[in-house]
């Protein structure tokens, strides 16, 4: 993990901007705390930040050279490729000496200089560039195939502003913080549209695209998509094959040095992958990461979505693989803590509906970083394997995202968090509407052949859905939430070769026993005690303290009561003081606390980033 930022402006010489860049890299010092480097020629400045997350810092090249020793293009690079070695080898047998020294910088440029734009298509793992080609002029913007590595970007006058986070471009003053109706209705539904960033000026670049910059603008070159096969094999392939991608993903993530690093929840997906990696390197000491809260198994009480606390399934996972396992226990006073509510506002540079699930995985993540800078995650694996709770039922008046319409039955307003939020303005943004526009857009991208039966063509758009949109949202929530704190994350079943073969095959086959992710449970018997084998999906855990939830409502008591609050337009001020009213104290329902978390999420955003609301 790194942070890369930069400036294309064809109208001046950029080496005299250097502090410009700068100031955009110290935005994501915290991406890479360890070195802060900058190139620039002409028309173009790079940056990056370096972390160091597996021994000292290493010094990267810029420039590839041509035969004749002349410069020839220049690279900032962010990410973690996992066929360096394998890249460079080839590279080198084609003539290109300066490859064999293997590191990532070097690889990518070696590999433009032998495929051209191309090349991306060469590279496997999770990334991002920005590569300026000094003879044509051109820059090339490019992102991993599933999107875990992020890239933003901003065409401003001559030229366009780049960074791995959107504070980046927005540090520069360049590109004022606006945010549309589009905008507001990207959060409020949580959309994940591929390329919209919420700021109205800032765009995200896609996963699996390349985003090319010249002098008459930028155009979108994608060069992977998930993409229908028939598929062939048996069940028993089936699950030999599952095994065998998601050992050699796990394998590839645990290629550094030192104790292997996971979080672990107890539930199937983590605890596959601390199975197997305790499987593939038995010698090697792991080290176990669970967060909870004090007092959270005398207090839980099952539900709909959340049937057992962790703490039980965990110590099994622990026991059975030799873990040293670390509780990360919070409570109250830390989550709701101003200055940690802050930051976790900051990681994502938008607010969220998620509240308590923002600020403890910021918590999760800074403590695992006292211990690491590596860890895994299981983040996923729901998407890839059809885990998601999401109700497929249909809706009258369009059918919206899965997520949207979950909400919905559970007793949302419009959607998650937007109880509070006034009628006259969700009514006009028509946030139904958009989520219905955003999911038939989604289904649309999806090529499947007609003789496909109608429930495995409605099996795969959804699959699709969570993948490239819902995917979109959540790996951005873990991922920003890890590097706000310099820890790099890495996520073994976001790698597109297993997404590839699991996309196809059929949902009755990922289903075969009656139970979700029944194939990843096939393929991961062998390393997982039996009682995580039985246990039913329960989702990340949530503050469940009658403090917390009292501490939220006063928050919002005191935000009704500030006349000046920003977010104070944008409120239903009678369900507000309904709210506040109601008998017997705060809310125990997480949908209906949403509401509450998502106005004071949007008022803190709209006062820290001085956000000018253009709805």
């Amino acid at each position: 993990m790194s942070g890369i930022a930069g400036w294309v402006d064809y109208s001046r010489d950029l080496t005299s901007w250097l502090p410009t860049v700068r100031t955009m890299a110290a935005e994501l010092a915290h991406r890479g705390p360890d070195a802060e480097e900058l190139w620039a020629d002409g028309h173009a400045a790079l940056a990056r930040r370096v972390l160091a997350a597996d021994g000292p810092p290493v010094r990267e090249p810029w420039t590839v050279a041509d035969a004749n020793g002349t410069p020839v293009a220049a690279v900032a690079f962010a990410g973690q490729l996992t066929n360096t070695s394998a890249l460079a080898a080839e590279l080198a047998s084609r003539g290109h000496r300066g490859a064999a020294a293997g590191s990532q910088a070097r690889t990518v440029l070696h590999a433009y200089l032998e495929w051209g734009p191309a090349f991306v298509e060469r590279l496997e793992g999770v990334f991002a560039f920005a590569l300026w080609d000094i003879r044509s002029q051109e820059l090339l913007l490019g992102r991993d195939r599933l999107g875990f590595t992020p890239l933003y970007y901003a065409p401003v006058p001559g030229g366009v502003l780049f960074g791995s986070e959107a504070k980046a471009i927005l540090a520069t003053g360049a590109v004022e913080p606006v945010v549309d109706a589009q905008g507001m209705l990207e959060i409020l539904t949580y959309a994940g549209s591929p390329e919209h960033a919420v700021y109205r000026d800032i765009r995200k670049v896609r996963a699996g695209t390349v985003v090319r910059v010249d002098r008459n603008g930028s155009r979108v070159l994608p060069y992977w998509r998930m993409t229908y096969r028939e598929h062939t094999d048996d069940l028993p392939t089936t699950i030999d094959t599952v095994r065998e991608l998601l050992g050699r993903s796990v394998r590839d993530q645990i290629a550094h040095d030192g104790p292997i690093s996971s979080m672990l929840s107890g539930g199937l997906d983590s605890s596959a992958m601390v199975g197997m990696a305790d499987r593939l390197r038995p010698d090697r000491p792991q080290k176990t990461y669970t967060v909870t809260f004090t007092g959270y198994d005398e207090q839980f009480q099952p539900d709909v979505i959340r049937s057992t606390p962790d703490t039980r399934f965990v110590r099994d996972v622990a026991d059975r693989v030799g873990a040293e396992h670390f509780d990360i226990v919070l409570d109250t006073e830390e989550l709701t803590d101003p200055v940690v509510r802050r930051a976790a506002l900051r990681a994502r540079d938008l607010p969220s509906t998620y509240g308590d699930m923002n600020t403890s995985l910021y918590l999760l993540s800074r403590a695992v970083r006292e211990h690491t800078r590596i860890v895994l995650s299981g983040e996923t694996a729901d998407s890839v394997f059809g885990g998601n709770v999401f109700s497929d039922e249909e809706e009258p008046g369009g059918e919206p995202l899965p997520w949207v319409a979950l909400a919905r039955r559970h007793g949302a307003r419009h959607a998650l968090g937007c109880g509070l939020l006034s009628d006259d303005l969700l009514t006009r943004l028509d946030v139904h509407g958009y989520a219905v526009d955003r999911c038939r857009e989604a289904r649309e991208e999806l090529d499947l052949p007609a003789s496909l039966a109608p429930a495995e063509r409605r099996a795969r758009q959804y699959t699709y859905l969570q993948l490239t949109r819902w995917a979109e949202n959540q790996l951005a929530h873990s991922e920003r939430m890890a590097a706000a704190v310099g820890l790099q994350l890495r996520m073994p079943y976001a790698d597109t070769r297993l997404i590839d073969y699991v996309f196809n095959v059929p949902n009755a086959m990922k289903t075969f026993d009656g139970r979700e992710k029944s194939l990843l449970r096939a393929a991961a018997d062998d390393v997982l005690p039996e009682s995580v084998l039985r246990r039913r999906k329960s989702p990340f855990p949530i503050a469940i303290d009658p403090g917390y939830q009292k501490t939220v409502v006063e928050d919002l008591r005191a935000l009704a009561d500030d006349r000046d609050a920003p977010v104070g337009p944008l409120l239903d001020r009678t369900a507000v003081r309904r709210l506040l009213d109601r008998p017997g104290g705060p809310p125990e329902n997480w949908i209906i606390r949403t509401d509450a978390e998502t106005v004071l999420s949007l008022d803190q955003w709209l006062r820290h980033y001085g956000v000018r609301l253009a709805l």
